[in-house]
């Protein structure tokens, strides 16, 4: 008998220590927004511009967080182990779709572990060349890797399967080259260290306007660069745009995740906000969890599905 009332006693005091944490006014402490890559990149700069106004509407800090490394799997599995209480939230890029494709085994389920709470801005992605390169668009250098198979390298932050996804589909080889970041990749491309690279539009914008790189394609129409031409059109079937969106660990109650999202599709909303963003290339978003989660999983199960196809095993 101690025994039963001894368990009823547990289950209700957890059950009030939980009602009780749910109740705590959000957010009541600084908010950390962990950033899987190294500072400098496109993931970097979306937080820089919605982080001061989440801060403004939340009434504490909201501090960037860079732990980059592993094709982001690193700063995903700090986010992955940490209190469900919304103080420390996973800013991520589409990469974090890739981790199953590329690894064995993942210190966290990508699809359990880390809740989508909103996919916060979409991004066309480009391929840049090096000036010095002898093509000016995707049908030339098409023409160029034919020409030459195995010759050319192609610089990508993080994972290199859409490198794979369009060596595929133009049946060509390219190989691709890794990067911890997106910063000591734009500073190869235009170095010539790396002839081709890959990457959100707000990455290489810059280089593209100074005339240091030349924009070969887009994945999608860019607002940045209106006239230049879809990939998909020359290879058909390629898509590989760039998402960034936020998510919380696991546990965090829906009724939180609810709020978070509210907040930042709000910020979302500001008009500054969204010209600063579409200034970069970056289309504002603020999707709800479950949109978000339906695209995380359709993404993974298509790098699975890139990754078998070309005989890609994971590490």
């Amino acid at each position: 008998m101690k025994s039963v009332l001894w368990t009823v006693a547990v289950a209700i005091a957890l059950g009030a220590s939980g009602n009780a944490l749910l109740a705590q006014p959000f957010p009541s402490k600084m908010v950390r927004l962990v950033i899987p890559f190294p500072v400098g990149g496109s993931t970097d700069a979306n937080t820089r511009i919605i982080g001061p106004h989440l801060s403004e509407r939340w009434k504490q800090q909201v501090v960037l967080d860079p732990r980059p490394g592993a094709a982001t799997v690193i700063g995903s599995d700090y986010v992955a182990k940490s209190a469900p209480d919304g103080h420390t939230l996973l800013f991520n890029s589409s990469t974090y779709t890739t981790g199953p494709a590329l690894f064995a085994k993942l210190p966290y389920d990508p699809l359990t572990d880390l809740i989508p709470v909103t996919l916060v801005t979409i991004s066309p992605n480009v391929i840049v060349a090096h000036p010095s390169l002898p093509a000016k668009n995707i049908r030339e250098l098409v023409a160029l890797a034919k020409a030459r198979p195995g010759a050319l390298n192609l610089g990508n932050a993080g994972s290199s399967l859409s490198t794979h996804f369009f060596n595929m589909l133009a049946n060509v080889k390219i190989e691709p080259v890794p990067y911890k970041g997106v910063s000591p990749l734009v500073i190869d491309a235009m170095g010539g260290h790396v002839p081709l690279a890959t990457g959100a539009v707000s990455s290489f914008q810059a280089a593209i306007r100074e005339g240091r790189l030349r924009l070969l394609g887009v994945t999608s129409h860019s607002s940045v660069f209106p006239d230049a031409g879809i990939i998909g059109k020359d290879v058909p079937g390629f898509d590989s745009d760039s998402w960034f969106g936020l998510f919380a660990p696991r546990g965090t109650s829906r009724e939180l995740v609810g709020r978070i999202r509210d907040d930042v599709a709000a910020v979302l909303q500001i008009r500054d906000v969204r010209q600063r963003l579409l200034d970069i290339g970056a289309e504002p978003g603020g999707s709800t969890p479950d949109e978000f989660a339906t695209r995380v999983r359709n993404d993974i199960a298509k790098w699975l599905k890139v990754a078998k196809a070309v005989g890609l095993q994971p590490q």
